[in-house]
């Protein structure tokens, strides 16, 4: 009997070990496919070329990559901001107000990469696509944003 309880439990352990491991890389997949799909219908939005989709996307890559580390050290601010809620110490409020600056300076370093990306544009896209593009990823977000709230609710 106790043989079968431990193989039990052994199974649940591991269960519980492998559960996130299997979540994580469906939505790493999950990722990989709406990216693709965004190239897909982008591509389309913007009537590009096969050499002119090949430049735009080696750009947006490199400026999408120093927008991601730039994000994540946002979520690093914010982590570290809500650790200070339950401290005791008499400086936290200083430390507090340095965190919010800091957060608030990287996000404005955030919003000037994106807007270098779009001026960056100008010698590869019309004006015409870059307008196109900018409306497309407002209305892209949205969609993604709205297809995930539906599957929520249901």
């Amino acid at each position: 009997m106790k043989k079968i309880i431990f193989v039990i439990v052994i199974i649940l352990f591991s269960t519980a070990l492998f559960y996130p491991q299997k979540m994580r890389n469906k939505m790493m997949q999950n990722k990989g496919k709406l990216e693709q799909l965004e190239k897909v219908k982008l591509i389309e939005a913007l009537d590009l070329k096969e050499d002119v989709a090949v430049r735009f996307f080696a750009r947006r890559n490199e400026s999408r990559s120093e927008i991601e580390t730039l994000e994540n050290k946002v979520d690093d601010i914010l982590v570290e901001l809500e650790n200070t809620f339950n401290s005791k110490d008499k400086n936290i409020e200083t430390k507090q107000k340095q965190l919010v600056t800091e957060l608030y300076k990287t996000k404005e370093t955030v919003e000037q990469k994106r807007l270098q990306f779009i001026k960056s544009l100008d010698d590869i896209l019309t004006t015409k696509q870059i307008c196109k593009l900018i409306v497309f990823e407002k209305k892209f977000r949205e969609e993604i944003r709205n297809v995930l709230l539906d599957k929520k609710r249901h």
